[in-house]
């Protein structure tokens, strides 16, 4: 497994350089996720995803942001939840963290991490709910 995350980390940082992770590969932090213009009372958030140890063929679920983020009138976005415990789980490192209801309605990891879903897929997601986007 952290062969394949070594991997999909090295690809995600050719776009978010400061991107870090957990000694176990248990998890991804991208410390400046940029945020949809005009949206948020911010222009990035922090980013993290769990990996559970059954990553790859089991897809990431949820995310976390910082916990004070906002819509840009103050509301708080559809699917945002307060706290370090989410649905799938605790955020593995501390923090003010908020987290987003959110789960890939499908997922199909390649053998080859080219060739199926990726973190990379994972974030498209994540940015799309950023965006306020309904899964298709």
């Amino acid at each position: 497994m952290s062969e394949r995350i070594s991997k999909e980390i090295a690809q995600l940082r050719e776009r978010f350089p400061e991107v870090i992770h957990g000694l176990a590969w248990d998890w991804v932090l991208i410390p400046h996720y940029p945020l949809p213009e005009g949206r948020y009372n911010r222009t990035w958030t922090p980013l993290l995803v769990v990996l559970h140890k059954e990553y790859p063929s089991t897809a990431p679920d949820d995310f976390f942001v910082f916990g004070q983020l906002r819509l840009k009138d103050g509301s708080m976005p559809p699917g945002l939840n307060q706290g370090s415990q989410s649905s799938a789980g605790a955020a593995p490192i501390g923090g003010d963290w908020s987290w987003f209801s959110w789960h890939p309605l499908e997922w199909k990891p390649g053998a080859d991490f080219h060739a199926g879903d990726t973190l990379q897929t994972f974030l498209r997601g994540a940015t799309a709910c950023l965006e306020g986007k309904e899964q298709t």
